[in-house]
């Protein structure tokens, strides 16, 4: 999963989190269309004038290290 925010100026249809994001919002997606198999890998690539990435929390980040 990668975090990614909305950086399109408007809301966006997402079917694949079954809803739509709003400008400026932050949401986890997943990184391999839902068919990925480790044969055949699937990445999904989020546009980079739709979408920005976000870099995890640091509360999050720490968490992980323990």
């Amino acid at each position: 999963m990668s975090r990614v925010k909305n950086v399109s100026g408007g809301p966006l249809d997402v079917p694949l989190l079954d809803r739509q994001v709003e400008a400026d919002e932050v949401v986890d997606v997943p990184d391999f269309q839902p068919a990925h198999t480790e044969d055949d890998p699937l990445p999904i690539i989020w546009p980079g004038d739709k979408w920005e990435t976000v870099a995890e929390p640091k509360a999050l980040k720490s968490k992980a290290a323990v």
